[in-house]
Formats: C-alpha cells, structure tokens, sequence
C-alpha cells in the first residue's frame, strides 16, 4: 500500500521561488554583461559595417581624422606624415595612409616615415573608425 506523501503548508510554491531567483540571478548576470561588453561589440560591428563599404547605423559615430603633418623630402625621398583620431591618439582606431601603410601609434598622435618615389602628390589618411582625410604632399 503506498503512502501519500504529505505536503507541509511552508513547501508550497517552494519550486516557484526557486526558479524565480535563478532567473533573477541569469537576468543580472546578463546585464553586467553587456554593460561591461557592449561598447566592445558595437565598436567591431561598427567596424564589419565601415570595411564592407555600407552606410553605418546612427550607432557608428565617426572619428575626426585630421593630417597635423605632411612634409615630403625629395633628396632622400621621404614622406613623413603625423595625423590625429579624434583630437590624438585613440587607441580604438587604427590610422593607416595611402600611400604609405599603417601608422605608428606615438602617446598623442599617429605617424609614418614612408619612402616615396616624387611628390606632389595626394595622400589620404583612413581610420578603421571611420573617418578620413586627404592633403596634397609637395617638394
């Protein structure tokens, strides 16, 4: 003969608050999350969006590239190009000029030491953020 179980008054809707504190618990865990890894992973999907040549979302903001340097010398053949993201150096953004290569990053502002064969000549500074400039480079 089975025995039915008996149910105390205090275990009742015990299961229900269990799984609602789990969910509390996975829901605050989540939202650290994303606080802590959103700005991350807008800035790389910004970045997909910039490299495939697409309009970017209002969420992708632009950075401000400005050329603060462009002196070419014709007897050693030397370009040297210092530029800024967003007002220095921005460590989020990567500078790369055209022609040229990628910059090296310094404390506060990109440069390039490039050797070119003749000037004048139109070099366009690019930023994985977004933004760009171009300057016409003489001897």
């Amino acid at each position: 003969m089975a025995h039915p179980r008996i149910i105390r008054a205090d275990e009742r809707g015990q299961a229900l608050i269990e799984y609602a504190l789990i969910l509390v618990l996975v829901s605050v865990v989540v939202l650290i999350s994303l606080a802590v890894l959103g700005p991350r992973i807008q800035a790389v999907y910004c970045q997909v969006i910039i490299s495939l040549r697409a309009e970017p979302p209002d969420v992708c903001e632009t950075d401000t590239v400005v050329i603060t340097r462009a002196d070419y010398n014709s007897g050693n053949q030397e370009l040297h190009l210092d530029a800024t993201s967003n007002g220095g150096y921005n460590p989020q953004a990567v500078l790369s000029a055209s022609p040229g290569g990628v910059m090296e990053a310094k404390s506060d502002h990109y440069h390039l030491k490039y050797t070119l064969t003749g000037c004048p000549c139109i070099v366009t500074v690019t930023s994985t953020g977004g933004g760009s400039a171009s300057v016409t480079v003489g001897p």
